[in-house]
């Protein structure tokens, strides 16, 4: 899945026409992005920019009486924190910039979180009371702070969406959004369930997935370590000591002994072409565009493309599902459940193709959603369906509780697959290096 970079908030301060000091504030990843928030908006109000502050996260000493007190405040600047204290009459001690290393947080907290802030949500607790409650028991410090950032930025009038949305790093991007989606809903409680399975059953596919894939790379990389000591080294010793008695060397000892000599005469070239390939690699397949043209071509591998492929229609119609209502503008929805997917080819074809099409044109959802080249034809059928009867909540639903079960026994498959890949494997590999021995114990050796 394509995670976003953290957003921060940047105060900009800047001039009107008439020479007056003025200022409004962007959220963007990182200062480049916030300068040119900054000269889009300045030149939309007539202004010019004259600085741009990020906020930072302040760590505070004070004393009151007798008592000291320790505690956090979000600023642009170590000053603004100083006056603020001082305003409320405390003596300053210290005031130190926190480095905010801030990581993603479990899955399993996430999880954990969403659902108990549901179940508390239904014994009729107020949102930011749960809030409270959950920063004061998580035990995750990612999670803890950024809870704890969340209330803050609350209690500032910030909101909720916009606050959850900037814990996206802690939270899962798509998560957090959701979150925050909820927290503006009417029904918050049904969502926070819903989006307490979605991440669940997300970390599990990534879990299945992952073991599945795991026995192979191990296995691989355990198989490539045998042969290549062996005919690195192994090989390489014997043929030395018996070199003056040999009379012919057979043809796959012989093979095997030239590929040994070409890669130790030639590995520190091989070993820089290796790594440049792999940095170019991944350096490309993590840029915007390397990361899409995966995505893209990643679903028409065979059945593990078709895997991940069912299980972005999965999140999709999860997400959907979710979000969907049966009044007013779904516009945002479909967005969110196409960025949610987990696949960047969907979220594109989504935002370029299905919603200009709604839009502009006033398409209806399935041929819109036809239209991406990405959904199976059961999927534009049901949804042409529900369209008519005017239940694409419910449907999107039971589409991906179905693509659920789907893939539950896919992976089984694939792990059976894979079981079968790895035996084949080992079964050649023992085959080579058992030939290969048997070939070099026969030798022909000169007697004298």
């Amino acid at each position: 899945m394509a995670g976003a970079l953290r957003q921060s908030e940047f105060r900009v301060d800047a001039k009107d026409k008439n020479g007056k000091p003025a200022q409004f504030y962007v959220m963007a990843s990182n200062n480049g992005e916030a300068r040119k928030k900054a000269k889009t908006q300045a030149g939309v109000r007539g202004a010019s920019v004259v600085g741009i502050r990020k906020k930072k996260t302040y760590v505070y000493r004070v004393k009151r009486g007798t008592k000291i007190v320790d505690g956090f405040q979000n600023a642009y600047s170590r000053d603004e924190v100083v006056k603020a204290l001082e305003s409320l009459r405390f003596d300053v001690r210290s005031v130190r910039r926190v480095w905010d290393f801030r990581g993603r947080a479990p899955i399993t907290e996430v999880v954990s979180f969403v659902a108990t802030s549901a179940r508390l949500l239904e014994q009729k607790l107020a949102f930011a009371e749960v809030l409270q409650i959950m920063s004061t028991n998580v035990q995750n410090r990612y999670m803890r702070g950024a809870l704890k950032d969340i209330i803050n930025d609350l209690r500032n009038g910030l909101d909720s969406r916009e606050a959850f949305i900037r814990q996206g790093r802690v939270f899962g991007e798509h998560t957090a959004l959701m979150l925050g989606i909820a927290s503006k809903s009417g029904d918050m409680t049904s969502i926070f369930k819903s989006v307490a399975k979605l991440v669940e059953r997300q970390a599990e596919f990534t879990k299945g997935l992952t073991s599945s894939l795991m026995m192979p790379a191990v296995t691989s990389l355990t198989l490539v370590a045998a042969i290549g000591f062996y005919a690195l080294f192994l090989l390489p010793e014997m043929m030395m000591t018996m070199g003056p008695m040999l009379k012919e060397v057979p043809p796959l000892t012989a093979f095997t002994l030239g590929v040994s000599d070409y890669i130790k005469g030639n590995f520190v070239i091989l070993l820089v072409i290796i790594i440049a390939a792999t940095v170019a690699f991944y350096m490309y397949i993590f840029s915007a565009e390397g990361r899409f043209t995966m995505h893209r071509y990643l679903i028409r591998m065979p059945y593990l493309g078709k895997i991940m492929k069912n299980t972005s229609v999965e999140i999709f119609c999860n997400v959907l599902g979710i979000m969907y209502t049966t009044s007013g503008e779904n516009i945002d929805a479909i967005q969110t459940a196409g960025d949610s997917s987990g696949n960047l080819f969907l979220a594109r074809q989504i935002r370029t193709v299905t919603v200009p099409m709604m839009l502009k044109f006033g398409t209806e959802f399935p041929r819109a959603l036809e239209a991406t080249d990405f959904f199976p034809e059961m999927v534009i059928s049901r949804f042409r369906t529900a369209a008519e009867t005017g239940d694409i909540k419910s449907t999107a639903a039971q589409l991906a509780d179905f693509y659920q079960t789907e893939n539950f026994y896919a992976l089984k498959n694939l792990t059976s697959l894979i079981e079968v890949g790895i035996s084949i494997m080992i079964m050649v590999a023992m085959v080579f290096l058992t030939y290969l021995s048997t070939e070099t114990s026969s030798v022909s050796i000169e007697t004298f």
